[in-house]
């Protein structure tokens, strides 16, 4: 199946015009404006009586919305995890530190911090700041991530400057089970386990999974200096053991639809420091648990009544050398409540909503610390030439602490022949300093509590191709980055945080995905490239006009497979360009090209049993590195026996 509803990147190639045109989808990406089949309950209860929540991120719903909807059953069995299907998304850049080990996103020339990342809508990034770790999320939870490129503060507030990331866990059905056993290279184990049940009026799903891996590999040292030949060396203290549950349900009462979830996730990292500078004593442990739950109710033809309450807590305990040597503590919580309404009739609909919430941060060297949020958001579309058009305002205004600011946006999209359409978009966003920039002291680093809101302003359009063969984009866009938080240095070994930076961001980005060939023995294909041009806009001389550290300028993935219900075969390549290791551009990291391939085999059909197979860096190049200059694992090869019922895949 397609993967992708809409995206931007330079012109497709014409052939792919006709192929796609040739009539109405019968195999689309799905529509960012209606749920996927999979979600829905009981038709009939679910539009009258019940309307169920929204299954994308808002920001995926609006007109104009640059959305890529990777789907998690495409790479069935592979055991990606979230960082491994985000990469094969166009405008998205993953550090990803090895098997385990943290891993964090990045969008459009982003950082980590300026992307809002999201777990069935509900907000992951803390008040400690820093980026999301996406290994915290078990892989086999995810039914699909809807990443949404660009300023999208209206919808998701303080954060969103390089764009969202809305990972859906399993969706509930009753009668249905799984559960999954994985063994690979370097020790690596993973198990899970999922059961649903329910009725006509409920349902809830449980699940539980673990993994666990040494982590230990060898590889090809590179001091970054051109007469130094590489050596060989083993990558130790790098091991990892994370795990968590889920519970999720649905209620329809009192006229309307209860939606509730609980997870716990978390775990232990090793912390093996730079190759030049090992840390074997250094380890994480960090754990978060989440609560949510949303009441929808109609209230008449044209409106609909929702209320949520959601909270979060977040523990982290970590042994930093460079930081004395102490156990550093960190302990945080929030909870935020929403009311909206949602207005619609004709080819009008608005949608208004006040939250606010409160977070906390008792950290080592920090004390207690709270801030709230309070803010309104008011969003609307119309469409018109028979539906054909869509036209997006929004506008948010909120308040968080001491600090106040506005995040607009405007999308748009029309349908111009066929299957082919345009859309485009413009906005604004912030990022509020975190408490930890503001106020932590962490050895040499040095809080500032006079640090201002980053602000991000871009825009972007795109041509879109969606026929009953596949689905193809291509467009550009820009971003202006103002007041970006680096830290400078402010006497003898001591940092601190300063709104001392600007950056310029220009791109293109293209992606592609085909539905799969029958009379090719089920062939489907699959392309993502980006192109990134980023300029240093602000600094030190030797920085000013250079390329942003750990942005490569081009990125491509691409894949192809075989097969059917009974086996498939799939390879896929990625190739990510030279990028450089330090702000004045001297420093790099060489490109990398890397292999993968597997399959895999249904054994017994009901219930449904699986073998699958995955190679990573089939070539075993043992010299690639993360965009920080640390080692990555040669290659991987990962076996994984899968149960369920009924059959849908891997997960």
């Amino acid at each position: 199946m397609p993967r992708s509803r809409s995206g931007s990147g330079p012109a497709v190639a014409a052939f792919l015009a006709a192929a796609l045109a040739s009539g109405p989808a019968r195999v689309r990406a799905q529509d960012a404006a209606a749920p996927p089949q999979d979600e829905a309950v009981t038709l009939d209860e679910v539009v009258v009586a019940a309307p169920p929540p929204p299954v994308q991120s808002e920001a995926a719903a609006a007109p104009g919305a640059a959305v890529t909807v990777v789907d998690a059953s495409r790479y069935a069995g592979e055991a990606k995890g979230a960082a491994e299907l985000l990469a094969t998304s166009p405008g998205v850049a993953i550090a990803d530190h090895g098997l385990g080990q943290t891993a964090t996103v990045s969008i459009r020339g982003s950082s980590a911090e300026q992307v809002k990342v999201l777990l069935d809508g509900l907000p992951l990034n803390t008040a400690a700041g820093g980026g999301v770790d996406l290994s915290t999320i078990p892989p086999q939870w995810i039914s699909r991530i809807e990443v949404v490129r660009g300023t999208e503060g209206v919808r998701h507030g303080s954060g969103a400057l390089g764009g969202v990331v809305n990972v859906v866990t399993l969706p509930v059905r009753a009668g249905t089970w799984s559960g999954g056993a994985t063994a690979g290279s370097f020790g690596t184990y993973q198990a899970d386990v999922a059961a649903g049940t329910g009725g006509d009026r409920w349902g809830l799903l449980a699940a539980a999974a673990g993994s666990t891996s040494t982590g230990r590999f060898s590889y090809q040292y590179d001091d970054h200096q051109p007469s130094t030949p590489l050596v060989d060396r083993d990558r130790v203290h790098n091991g990892s053991a994370l795990g968590g549950g889920l519970v999720k349900g649905f209620l329809l009462a009192g006229g309307g639809r209860l939606d509730a979830a609980a997870q716990l996730s978390g775990g232990h990292h090793d912390l093996p420091g730079w190759p030049y500078n090992p840390t074997p004593d250094d380890w994480q442990d960090d754990w978060r648990g989440l609560l949510s739950a949303r009441f929808r109710r109609p209230l008449g033809d044209a409106l609909v009544l929702s209320a949520g309450a959601t909270g979060r807590l977040d523990r982290l305990d970590a042994r930093l050398a460079e930081l004395g040597g102490q156990v550093i503590r960190q302990r945080g919580a929030a909870t935020g409540g929403s009311v909206g309404l949602d207005w619609s009739r004709g080819p009008g609909s608005l949608s208004v909503v006040l939250d606010g919430g409160l977070e906390t941060l008792d950290a080592d060297g920090l004390g207690d610390r709270a801030r709230s949020t309070v803010a309104a958001t008011a969003a609307g579309e119309v469409s018109f030439l028979d539906g054909r058009a869509r036209v997006g305002p929004g506008v948010r205004v909120e308040r968080t602490g001491g600090f106040a600011g506005v995040s607009a946006k405007l999308g748009g999209s029309v349908a111009v022949a066929g299957p082919l359409s345009v859309r485009a978009s413009a906005g604004r966003s912030y990022r509020v300093p975190s408490l930890s920039e503001l106020y932590l002291q962490q050895g040499i680093v040095a809080p500032n509590p006079a640090l201002r809101p980053e602000a991000g302003i871009g825009g972007d359009a795109a041509l879109a191709l969606d026929g009953r063969l596949g689905t193809a984009s291509a467009g550009v866009f820009t971003t202006l980055y103002q007041d970006l938080v680096v830290y400078e240095a402010a006497s003898f070994r001591r940092l601190t945080p300063v709104n001392d930076a600007k950056a310029a961001v220009r791109g293109v980005e293209a992606e592609l995905a085909s539905a799969p060939i029958r009379r090719l023995a089920g062939l489907s294909t699959g392309l993502a490239y980006t192109f990134l041009d980023t300029e240093n806009l602000r600094g030190a001389a030797a920085d000013l006009g250079k390329e942003l550290p750990r942005h490569p300028r081009h990125r491509l993935y691409a894949r192809a497979g075989v097969g059917g219900e009974r086996a498939e075969a799939h390879g896929e390549v990625q190739w990510i360009s030279r990028q450089w290791l330090n702000a004045a551009n001297t420093v790099q990291i060489p490109a990398s090209f890397t292999v993968g391939m597997g399959g895999s085999v249904r054994i017994t059909a009901r219930p449904a049993l699986r073998l699958n197979l995955e190679v990573r860096n089939l070539l075993d190049d043992r010299s690639l590195q993360d965009g920080y200059g640390n080692p990555l694992p040669g290659r991987t090869v990962l076996l994984t026996l899968r149960a369920g019922f009924p059959d849908t895949g891997a997960r």
